[in-house]
């Protein structure tokens, strides 16, 4: 479930942006009325995205500012809310780069969008921020704070990466295996591992790429994890062996 940081002044729209939110199936960390709950609520309970609105009755903080400053402490996707539209306040809020900007008053459909769209944009960034892309990475899922971003249907849903238990290639596909579902991804196994590196993920075969976490046993190079048996290619060996020792 992608949770959401709902910041906004006014309870009553608070309350309605809440309700549409819990509908569409988000879930909602906090309503925060200014940055200092805003600030609290972030230590506590961190969101995948933030729903800012830029006026706040009664704060010594904008939502330009506090947008600001979550991007440096928590660089996490944003939306500002908002019923201004004039140039001078649209040339501010562009400053801090929002993933979408939402004119009050707005429609279900219009806020579910702009999530959709906030997270994938957010996560293209990311990735461009770091190395300079391949054509596997330009077609791996968003990957924000250790969690996945699948399309399924017609909505992003957020995978964790202590869900999966193994990935397989599935020709130019992958398979995404998690205890309760599978995922089929248009993506390269290659490009999954690479997103995986720097967690206790290992590759074991040239079709599987596995978490440490959820293998129960290793017996004749098979590992179990569940009632899958997943063969431990001769070449993979070395290497996992290697990793299961520094465990």
């Amino acid at each position: 479930m992608i949770n959401l940081l709902i910041i906004e002044d006014e309870p009553i729209i608070a309350r309605d942006i809440a309700d549409a939110l819990e509908d569409l199936g988000y879930r909602v960390t906090a309503i925060c009325r200014n940055h200092r709950e805003a600030l609290d609520s972030l230590q506590a309970d961190r969101p995948d995205l933030v729903l800012c609105d830029i006026h706040l009755e009664g704060d010594d903080w904008d939502g330009i500012r506090l947008a600001a400053e979550i991007r440096k402490l928590y660089n996490l996707p944003l939306i500002f809310l908002t019923a201004l539209t004039d140039p001078a306040t649209i040339g501010r809020a562009a400053e801090v780069e929002p993933d979408a900007y939402l004119t009050k008053p707005f429609e279900e459909r219009t806020l579910y969008a702009a999530i959709e769209l906030a997270l994938s944009k957010f996560a293209l960034r990311q990735d461009a921020l770091r190395l300079p892309p391949t054509p596997t990475d330009a077609a791996a899922p968003p990957f924000i704070a250790g969690s996945f971003f699948i399309k399924d249907k017609k909505r992003l849903v957020k995978v964790s990466a202590e869900e999966i238990l193994w990935v397989k290639a599935d020709g130019v596909y992958s398979q995404l295996t998690t205890a309760t579902r599978q995922y089929l991804l248009t993506t390269h196994l290659g490009a999954i591992e690479d997103k995986l590196q720097s967690l206790p993920f290992i590759r074991v075969h040239r079709s599987y790429l596995v978490n440490f976490q959820h293998v129960q046993s290793i017996e004749d190079y098979v590992l179990t994890i569940g009632t899958e048996r997943i063969p431990l290619g001769k070449s993979y060996r070395e290497e996992f062996y290697r990793r299961l020792q520094q465990l």
